[in-house]
């Protein structure tokens, strides 16, 4: 299973079955969320060595640990953080998130014979923080209106 076919599975999941709006590759995040209650950062890892030594390294996540701080900027801060992995990462998911911050939710991409794979929550995220972020919404669908007059232009090129 790759990153390509796990953020698929995540967007479809999060467009169509819970009715939210939601966006690849925003603000250098895999996807991006927009609920009734907030912004959701989801990261997609699909290897060990990208979970311990990619994402963990992120000094967005020292941020996230502590919004408490006066000068911490939570505008293009997301209200709850997840991690996305395949299901043969789950242990170190579950290592990963004790370690890095208890918050953090963990959600399984689960490989079937049928396309999308299903997505099952196997750890609800925490709020980081309840404050308001219009400007991230904003971004977030400045992403989806990009990712679609992109598609619909490589389309128009393919067929002429």
């Amino acid at each position: 299973m790759n990153s390509l076919e796990i953020k698929h599975a995540l967007l479809s999941y999060f467009r169509f079955k819970r009715q939210w709006i939601c966006a690849s590759e925003c603000m250098d995040n895999d996807i991006m969320v927009i609920t009734n209650k907030g912004t959701i950062e989801v990261e997609v890892k699909i290897n060990k060595y990208d979970l311990w030594k990619g994402e963990a390294k992120k000094s967005k996540h020292r941020i996230y640990k502590d919004f408490t701080n006066p000068y911490t900027k939570y505008y293009d801060r997301p209200n709850r953080f997840y991690i996305c992995v395949p299901e043969e990462l789950k242990e170190e998911a579950v290592k990963w998130v004790e370690t890095v911050n208890k918050k953090y939710g963990i959600i399984l991409c689960i490989k079937k014979s049928y396309y999308p794979y299903p997505i099952y929550i196997l750890k609800r995220a925490l709020i980081l923080h309840n404050k308001p972020n219009e400007y991230l919404k904003e971004r977030i669908m400045k992403r989806v209106c990009s990712e679609n007059i992109n598609f619909i232009g490589r389309l128009l090129r393919e067929s002429n």
